[in-house]
């Protein structure tokens, strides 16, 4: 998955260099895993906002756990939306923190932030700075920063 630069907002979608699909309805990411899948592509047709297709799940060919050494690269931006809101029942912020050391990212990973990044890490979210990290896999949510780029 990728945090994604959409229209009005940022949101963490699907990656596969086979497939032009960012979602797919029914199907449950676990992070740390390749999957295969049969998707079921309806057309949609021509719409203004250039999605062309939805997808929805038929079947998990495979599901294989990457290596413990995999590290890849991911954008991590404190802002959800372009702008400041003015209203207040919607927030505007991808993290929220769990516990010292452990954030969750656009409710739908955590990242484990060692104590050697923290406070890099604690100072772009405050000043809403967005920055690109190396990662590993911990487990099925959560994921460990390495490296800042």
């Amino acid at each position: 998955m990728y945090t994604q630069n959409y229209e009005h907002f940022k949101r963490l979608v699907l990656d596969s260099p086979n497939s032009e699909a960012e979602y797919v309805d029914g199907f449950d990411f676990e992070w740390g895993y390749f999957y295969t899948l049969k998707v079921k592509e309806i057309y949609l047709g021509e719409l203004p906002d250039g999605t062309n297709y939805e997808y929805s799940l038929l079947k998990v060919i495979s599901k294989e756990k990457v290596s413990d050494t995999v590290i890849f690269s991911m954008s991590i931006d404190p802002l959800k939306y372009y702008h400041k809101l003015e209203e207040e029942n919607i927030s505007n912020y991808t993290l929220s923190q769990l516990n010292d050391s452990i954030y969750l990212y656009m409710n739908q990973v955590e990242l484990e932030i060692p104590k050697n990044f923290l406070e890099s890490f604690k100072k772009n979210k405050e000043d809403e700075i967005n920055f690109r990290g190396d990662f590993k896999f911990v487990n099925g949510k959560r994921v460990r920063l390495v490296r800042v780029r």
